[in-house]
């Protein structure tokens, strides 16, 4: 009797484990279910027996579980089947999610004197079309023949930008930055930027910082945010003053480096966290 119950419960364990289930909070690229060919989407939930279609293989998906806390669905490690799909069900292109500890930048955008400090290296995130920033006054006076310059390159040739300039604001646009000739350029199909302050007079070039923006959409991250928080509330698993270190973790790992502070501020002014 007591081998029959011990069965029992290894069977509910493993149906247990089976069914385990995880709440969608990011999606790049085109992934479908293939029960019903729907759209993996943010706020959607997958089992770990669900068998999921890549329609590319670089397809990536960030859930999150009460129990192993953010993981990565994989498309790299889906399997080509003899009709040409990427097929695998969750739990075998299921990973545990690499966390950026060292990336969060430093500096008050409102009196920025340490560029490379403010940007840091590599990836920085800009929420929505634009960055708004104020550079130190006397460290970096702005006339006729003092400005900023955003340079690039695509593919076929370097691109130079004048700065715009809003009173004492650096506006980096995305239009303003990324049209050239008349056209759009992805700056995900770029190299990184190198900003410059420019003497016209002295002709001296000043290289302030080198990093790669990344223009995140504003809703599309808000929906992100809004289901990170929601899950976090729902399972328990945060207190509430908890929260905003965490969607600001969840940047860092899933899009790339920000500054904090100026996370926060965009935060509460979205509603996205209590201002107590």
């Amino acid at each position: 009797m007591k081998f029959i119950s011990a069965v029992i419960i290894w069977v509910l364990c493993a149906v247990a484990v089976q069914a385990q289930t995880y709440y969608v909070v990011h999606v790049k690229g085109n992934i479908e279910t293939k029960s019903n060919n729907e759209a993996l989407k943010v706020g959607a939930k997958v089992s770990a027996d669900d068998e999921l279609r890549f329609i590319t293989q670089d397809a990536t998906a960030v859930v999150m579980s009460r129990e192993k806390g953010r993981m990565v669905l994989n498309g790299q490690k889906s399997t080509k089947s003899a009709d040409g799909e990427f097929l695998s069900f969750v739990k075998d292109v299921l990973l545990p999610m690499e966390s950026n500890l060292k990336m969060s930048t430093r500096g008050d955008y409102r009196n920025i004197q340490d560029f490379k400090g403010f940007f840091g290296e590599g990836k920085y995130v800009i929420i929505g079309e634009e960055l708004v920033l104020t550079p130190n006054k006397t460290k970096f006076p702005v006339d006729d023949k003092k400005s900023f310059i955003y340079r690039y390159e695509t593919d076929s040739r370097p691109v130079n930008k004048k700065v715009h300039i809003e009173g004492d604001n650096l506006v980096l646009n995305k239009t303003r930055l990324y049209k050239t000739h008349g056209v759009m350029v992805d700056p995900e199909n770029t190299e990184p930027v190198d900003l410059i302050y420019f003497d016209m007079e002295t002709k001296d070039m000043q290289s302030l910082a080198k990093f790669k923006p990344v223009f995140v959409d504003e809703e599309t991250l808000i929906m992100e945010l809004q289901s990170v928080a929601s899950f976090i509330r729902s399972n328990g698993i945060l207190s509430e003053d908890k929260i905003p270190g965490e969607l600001y973790q969840f940047v860092l790992d899933v899009h790339g480096q920000t500054n904090k502070g100026l996370f926060e501020e965009w935060l509460l002014s979205k509603d996205l966290i209590s201002k107590n």
